[in-house]
């Protein structure tokens, strides 16, 4: 099983980086060692440009994205580890989905409507807050979130299941929940189609 991590937070001391090595950690208790796309570390560019856009249009696609397509579809398993920011996705990482997650590699429209085009795949995504789950819940953030990423794009583009997991407090919470935390972190890449180790 191949799989692909993409991390998007710029703090290397944060509790997304303490995720990221738990989930590192979990995978190669099956035997999986992952693609590690950390987008603050490669510098990654959100611009989409009129380059990309002519690109798309001519379907002659720029060399470094058609690198992080072929990993991507390549894929069996997509797990993304980002804080939210502004009830979304840190920009680097929606400049991420927007240059990569294209029409005609992602998705196609047809007759009927969008037919998600990565399929077969499987997609795990651990976001944080500092909003407490009753905050997230009361505000509809908890929801517009889920919504955006979940159904507007990794079912949009074909992956299932996807599961989805919330930290909230995360600056403010003792130590114990956060080890908590981790711990949901292990469970949840336990509970995935993964291969058993003899």
């Amino acid at each position: 099983m191949k799989a692909v991590i993409l991390f998007a937070h710029p703090g290397t001391k944060s509790f997304n980086h303490a995720i990221l090595q738990q989930v590192t950690e979990s995978l190669h208790k099956h035997g999986i060692t992952p693609i590690l796309r950390n987008l603050y570390e490669q510098k990654f560019s959100p611009i989409f440009s009129p380059a990309d856009m002519q690109a798309l249009e001519s379907e002659q696609v720029p060399k470094a994205i058609e690198e992080e397509q072929t990993i991507l579809s390549e894929s069996d398993l997509l797990i993304m580890i980002h804080p939210v920011w502004w009830w979304s996705q840190p920009a680097i990482l929606k400049g991420y989905i927007d240059r990569i997650f294209s029409d005609g590699f992602a998705f196609k429209y047809e007759k009927n409507g969008p037919v998600g085009l990565l399929t077969g795949k499987q997609a795990l995504v651990f976001t944080t807050t500092r909003e407490s789950q009753q905050e997230m819940q009361a505000s509809g953030l908890d929801e517009v979130v889920k919504k955006q990423v979940v159904d507007g794009i990794l079912r949009f583009s074909g992956f299932e299941p996807v599961i989805y997991h919330n930290f909230a407090e995360v600056p403010y919470v003792e130590e114990a929940i956060r080890e908590t935390y981790l711990q949901q972190v292990g469970q949840a890449i336990a509970s995935l189609k993964l291969p058993v180790l003899m």
